[in-house]
Protein backbone atom coordinates (compact mmCIF):
# COMPACT_ATOMS: atom_id res chain seq x y z
CA UNK A 1 0.00 0.00 0.00
CA UNK A 2 2.93 2.64 0.90
CA UNK A 3 4.39 1.87 -2.60
CA UNK A 4 1.37 2.12 -4.13
CA UNK A 5 0.78 5.42 -2.40
CA UNK A 6 4.36 6.62 -3.26
CA UNK A 7 3.41 5.95 -7.21
CA UNK A 8 0.41 7.88 -7.20
CA UNK A 9 2.19 10.87 -5.80
CA UNK A 10 4.99 10.39 -7.98
CA UNK A 11 2.47 10.43 -11.45
CA UNK A 12 0.97 13.63 -9.64
CA UNK A 13 3.87 15.19 -9.14
CA UNK A 14 4.90 14.90 -12.60
CA UNK A 15 1.68 16.29 -14.41
CA UNK A 16 1.92 18.68 -11.76
CA UNK A 17 5.35 19.56 -13.21
CA UNK A 18 4.23 19.83 -16.04
CA UNK A 19 1.29 22.72 -15.74
CA UNK A 20 3.89 24.76 -13.77
CA UNK A 21 6.25 25.10 -15.73
CA UNK A 22 3.97 26.07 -18.95
CA UNK A 23 2.86 29.16 -16.28
CA UNK A 24 6.30 30.14 -15.22
CA UNK A 25 7.55 30.19 -19.26
CA UNK A 26 3.90 32.09 -19.50
CA UNK A 27 4.55 34.70 -16.44
CA UNK A 28 8.20 35.53 -17.55
CA UNK A 29 7.14 36.84 -20.88
CA UNK A 30 3.99 38.17 -19.40
CA UNK A 31 5.53 39.84 -16.89
CA UNK A 32 8.12 41.26 -18.93
CA UNK A 33 5.98 42.68 -21.96
CA UNK A 34 3.60 44.14 -19.49
CA UNK A 35 6.56 45.67 -17.39
CA UNK A 36 4.61 44.09 -14.23
CA UNK A 37 7.07 43.20 -10.82
CA UNK A 38 3.93 42.00 -9.42
CA UNK A 39 3.33 39.40 -12.12
CA UNK A 40 7.10 38.54 -12.06
CA UNK A 41 7.34 38.28 -8.58
CA UNK A 42 4.61 36.09 -9.17
CA UNK A 43 6.53 34.44 -11.64
CA UNK A 44 9.48 34.05 -9.04
CA UNK A 45 6.74 32.29 -6.43
CA UNK A 46 5.89 29.61 -9.62
CA UNK A 47 9.84 29.05 -10.10
CA UNK A 48 10.02 28.02 -6.35
CA UNK A 49 6.90 26.39 -6.86
CA UNK A 50 8.70 24.24 -9.69
CA UNK A 51 11.97 24.18 -7.89
CA UNK A 52 10.00 22.96 -4.70
CA UNK A 53 8.43 19.72 -7.12
CA UNK A 54 11.09 19.02 -8.70
CA UNK A 55 12.70 18.30 -5.47
CA UNK A 56 9.35 16.42 -4.12
CA UNK A 57 10.07 14.10 -7.35
CA UNK A 58 13.41 13.31 -6.92
CA UNK A 59 13.64 13.16 -3.36
CA UNK A 60 10.69 10.34 -3.74
CA UNK A 61 12.67 8.82 -6.22
CA UNK A 62 15.96 8.38 -3.80
CA UNK A 63 13.96 7.60 -1.37
CA UNK A 64 12.82 4.58 -2.87
CA UNK A 65 16.36 2.91 -2.46
CA UNK A 66 17.08 0.36 -0.35
CA UNK A 67 18.80 0.88 2.65
CA UNK A 68 22.23 -0.21 3.36
CA UNK A 69 25.15 -0.86 6.00
CA UNK A 70 26.31 2.62 5.47
CA UNK A 71 22.65 4.06 5.87
CA UNK A 72 20.35 1.71 7.75
CA UNK A 73 17.23 4.08 7.49
CA UNK A 74 17.47 4.41 3.78
CA UNK A 75 17.44 7.58 1.96
CA UNK A 76 14.32 9.34 3.48
CA UNK A 77 15.87 12.25 4.93
CA UNK A 78 15.85 13.52 1.29
CA UNK A 79 12.78 14.95 1.47
CA UNK A 80 13.90 17.09 4.72
CA UNK A 81 17.14 18.67 2.81
CA UNK A 82 14.82 19.27 -0.56
CA UNK A 83 12.43 21.14 1.72
CA UNK A 84 15.54 22.79 3.34
CA UNK A 85 17.06 23.80 0.37
CA UNK A 86 13.60 25.00 -1.18
CA UNK A 87 13.17 27.22 1.70
CA UNK A 88 16.28 28.90 1.90
CA UNK A 89 15.60 29.25 -2.21
CA UNK A 90 12.42 31.23 -0.93
CA UNK A 91 14.18 33.43 1.80
CA UNK A 92 16.16 34.48 -0.98
CA UNK A 93 13.74 35.30 -3.28
CA UNK A 94 11.63 37.64 -1.44
CA UNK A 95 14.48 39.84 -0.46
CA UNK A 96 14.89 40.46 -4.22
CA UNK A 97 11.34 41.09 -4.25
CA UNK A 98 11.16 43.50 -1.44
CA UNK A 99 14.77 45.44 -2.98
CA UNK A 100 13.17 45.68 -6.49
CA UNK A 101 10.10 46.96 -5.14
CA UNK A 102 10.96 49.62 -3.29
CA UNK A 103 12.60 51.07 -6.20
CA UNK A 104 9.62 50.76 -8.34
CA UNK A 105 7.83 52.53 -5.18
CA UNK A 106 9.68 55.39 -5.29
CA UNK A 107 9.44 55.75 -9.01
CA UNK A 108 6.22 53.57 -10.27
CA UNK A 109 6.66 52.51 -13.96
CA UNK A 110 3.71 52.21 -16.37
CA UNK A 111 1.99 48.67 -16.59
CA UNK A 112 0.51 47.45 -19.50
CA UNK A 113 -2.94 45.80 -17.38
CA UNK A 114 -4.51 43.35 -20.23
CA UNK A 115 -1.69 41.29 -20.53
CA UNK A 116 -0.69 41.67 -16.83
CA UNK A 117 -4.66 40.19 -16.32
CA UNK A 118 -4.81 37.50 -18.82
CA UNK A 119 -1.26 35.97 -17.58
CA UNK A 120 -2.46 36.51 -13.73
CA UNK A 121 -5.61 34.51 -14.42
CA UNK A 122 -4.56 32.05 -16.20
CA UNK A 123 -2.00 31.14 -13.66
CA UNK A 124 -4.82 31.45 -11.04
CA UNK A 125 -6.79 28.61 -12.67
CA UNK A 126 -3.59 26.58 -13.19
CA UNK A 127 -2.82 27.17 -9.20
CA UNK A 128 -5.70 26.12 -8.10
CA UNK A 129 -5.82 22.68 -10.21
CA UNK A 130 -2.31 22.11 -8.77
CA UNK A 131 -3.38 22.69 -5.26
CA UNK A 132 -6.51 20.60 -5.75
CA UNK A 133 -4.39 17.49 -7.43
CA UNK A 134 -1.60 17.66 -4.21
CA UNK A 135 -3.96 18.12 -1.33
CA UNK A 136 -4.84 14.39 -0.80
CA UNK A 137 -0.94 14.05 -0.71
CA UNK A 138 0.11 16.49 1.91
CA UNK A 139 0.72 14.31 4.41
CA UNK A 140 4.44 14.18 3.13
CA UNK A 141 6.42 17.16 4.35
CA UNK A 142 8.33 17.39 1.21
CA UNK A 143 4.86 17.41 -1.33
CA UNK A 144 3.50 19.53 1.82
CA UNK A 145 5.81 22.48 1.32
CA UNK A 146 5.25 22.31 -2.61
CA UNK A 147 0.99 22.14 -2.00
CA UNK A 148 1.88 25.23 0.18
CA UNK A 149 4.11 27.25 -1.99
CA UNK A 150 1.43 25.85 -4.81
CA UNK A 151 -1.80 27.61 -2.28
CA UNK A 152 0.65 30.95 -1.73
CA UNK A 153 1.00 31.38 -5.34
CA UNK A 154 -2.99 30.87 -5.75
CA UNK A 155 -3.34 33.55 -3.23
CA UNK A 156 -0.33 35.26 -4.95
CA UNK A 157 -2.65 35.43 -8.17
CA UNK A 158 -5.24 37.25 -6.73
CA UNK A 159 -3.05 39.85 -5.67
CA UNK A 160 -1.84 40.28 -9.19
CA UNK A 161 -5.43 40.09 -10.78
CA UNK A 162 -6.70 42.95 -8.26
CA UNK A 163 -3.45 45.12 -8.65
CA UNK A 164 -4.12 44.03 -12.59
CA UNK A 165 -7.80 45.40 -11.73
CA UNK A 166 -6.64 48.94 -9.52
CA UNK A 167 -4.40 50.19 -12.38
CA UNK A 168 -7.12 49.88 -14.99
CA UNK A 169 -9.89 51.54 -13.71
CA UNK A 170 -7.97 54.28 -11.62
CA UNK A 171 -4.36 54.41 -13.54
CA UNK A 172 -2.38 54.00 -9.81
CA UNK A 173 0.75 52.14 -11.31
CA UNK A 174 2.04 52.51 -7.90
CA UNK A 175 -0.51 49.33 -6.90
CA UNK A 176 1.85 46.90 -8.55
CA UNK A 177 4.40 47.06 -6.73
CA UNK A 178 2.59 47.10 -3.79
CA UNK A 179 1.05 43.73 -4.90
CA UNK A 180 4.66 42.24 -5.16
CA UNK A 181 5.30 43.67 -1.41
CA UNK A 182 2.39 41.51 -0.38
CA UNK A 183 3.63 38.28 -2.61
CA UNK A 184 6.90 38.73 -0.98
CA UNK A 185 5.45 38.57 2.51
CA UNK A 186 3.27 35.66 1.27
CA UNK A 187 6.69 33.68 -0.19
CA UNK A 188 8.78 34.81 3.40
CA UNK A 189 6.41 33.48 5.88
CA UNK A 190 6.23 30.45 3.92
CA UNK A 191 10.21 30.17 3.55
CA UNK A 192 10.54 30.76 7.48
CA UNK A 193 7.84 28.53 7.84
CA UNK A 194 9.78 25.53 6.20
CA UNK A 195 12.94 26.26 7.28
CA UNK A 196 11.99 25.67 10.96
CA UNK A 197 10.01 22.52 10.03
CA UNK A 198 12.84 21.05 8.29
CA UNK A 199 15.29 22.30 10.97
CA UNK A 200 13.48 20.61 14.03
CA UNK A 201 13.45 17.07 12.05
CA UNK A 202 17.04 17.50 11.12
CA UNK A 203 17.56 18.31 14.89
CA UNK A 204 15.93 15.39 15.69
CA UNK A 205 13.52 17.40 17.41
CA UNK A 206 10.61 16.04 19.30
CA UNK A 207 7.65 15.25 16.30
CA UNK A 208 4.90 18.26 17.01
CA UNK A 209 1.66 15.59 17.16
CA UNK A 210 3.39 13.89 19.96
CA UNK A 211 3.82 14.28 23.45
CA UNK A 212 6.61 13.10 25.12
CA UNK A 213 4.72 12.62 28.88
CA UNK A 214 1.61 11.32 27.53
CA UNK A 215 3.81 8.55 25.84
CA UNK A 216 5.79 7.84 29.52
CA UNK A 217 2.06 7.91 30.89
CA UNK A 218 0.77 5.24 27.94
CA UNK A 219 4.19 2.46 28.61
CA UNK A 220 3.94 2.89 32.52
CA UNK A 221 0.45 1.69 32.56
CA UNK A 222 1.83 -1.51 31.07
CA UNK A 223 1.58 -4.19 33.68
CA UNK A 224 5.13 -4.99 34.67
CA UNK A 225 6.33 -1.68 33.62
CA UNK A 226 8.07 -0.13 36.89
CA UNK A 227 9.91 3.04 35.53
CA UNK A 228 10.92 4.60 32.37
CA UNK A 229 13.76 6.67 31.55
CA UNK A 230 15.75 8.19 28.51
CA UNK A 231 13.21 7.99 26.39
CA UNK A 232 13.94 9.74 22.94
CA UNK A 233 11.22 10.29 20.05
CA UNK A 234 12.26 11.69 16.62
CA UNK A 235 11.68 11.59 12.98
CA UNK A 236 13.29 10.16 10.12
CA UNK A 237 11.35 12.08 7.52
CA UNK A 238 7.57 13.76 7.66
CA UNK A 239 6.02 9.89 7.96
CA UNK A 240 8.65 8.27 9.91
CA UNK A 241 8.99 8.20 13.56
CA UNK A 242 11.37 6.59 15.56
CA UNK A 243 11.92 5.60 19.80
CA UNK A 244 14.26 4.10 22.13
CA UNK A 245 13.50 4.24 26.17
CA UNK A 246 15.00 2.46 28.85
CA UNK A 247 12.39 0.54 30.70
CA UNK A 248 12.72 -0.97 34.29
CA UNK A 249 10.77 -4.19 35.03
CA UNK A 250 11.01 -6.74 37.39
CA UNK A 251 13.21 -10.14 36.69
CA UNK A 252 11.13 -11.71 34.22
CA UNK A 253 11.34 -14.80 32.09
CA UNK A 254 12.31 -14.44 28.17
CA UNK A 255 9.02 -14.88 26.89
CA UNK A 256 7.30 -12.59 29.33
CA UNK A 257 9.92 -9.72 28.36
CA UNK A 258 9.21 -10.64 24.53
CA UNK A 259 5.15 -10.22 25.33
CA UNK A 260 5.77 -6.75 27.45
CA UNK A 261 8.06 -5.64 24.44
CA UNK A 262 5.56 -6.51 22.03
CA UNK A 263 2.86 -4.54 23.84
CA UNK A 264 5.21 -1.38 24.36
CA UNK A 265 5.30 -1.25 20.30
CA UNK A 266 1.84 -1.82 20.36
CA UNK A 267 1.69 1.34 22.30
CA UNK A 268 3.94 3.34 20.26
CA UNK A 269 2.35 2.55 17.18
CA UNK A 270 -0.93 4.27 18.52
CA UNK A 271 1.43 7.75 18.55
CA UNK A 272 2.36 6.89 14.99
CA UNK A 273 6.08 5.52 15.65
CA UNK A 274 6.84 2.77 13.30
CA UNK A 275 10.19 2.16 14.82
CA UNK A 276 10.31 1.38 18.45
CA UNK A 277 14.14 0.03 20.31
CA UNK A 278 13.57 -0.86 24.14
CA UNK A 279 16.34 -1.68 26.58
CA UNK A 280 15.17 -3.35 29.80
CA UNK A 281 16.59 -2.90 33.26
CA UNK A 282 16.16 -4.69 36.68
CA UNK A 283 15.95 -2.12 39.99
CA UNK A 284 16.48 1.47 39.66
CA UNK A 285 20.42 1.20 39.24
CA UNK A 286 20.15 0.14 35.93
CA UNK A 287 21.41 -3.19 35.82
CA UNK A 288 20.63 -5.66 33.02
CA UNK A 289 17.64 -8.09 33.33
CA UNK A 290 18.72 -11.80 34.41
CA UNK A 291 16.17 -13.75 32.21
CA UNK A 292 14.95 -16.77 32.93
CA UNK A 293 12.98 -19.32 30.35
Amino acid sequence: MAHNHEFKTEVELKKVILFISLIFIAEIIGGVLSNSLALLSDAAHVFSDLFALTLSWTALKISEKPASTSRTFGFHRMEIFAALINGVLLLLISLFIFREAYYRILSPPHVKTSQMLIVATLGLLVNIWVVIRLKRHTSDLNVKSAFLHALGDAIASVGVITGGVIILFTGYFIADPLISVFIGIIILVGSLRLIKEASHILLEGTPRHIDIEQVTVAISSIEGVKNIHDLHVWSICSHINAASAHVIVEDKKVSEIEEMSKKIKDKMEDFNIKHTTIEFECGEDGEPCQLTH
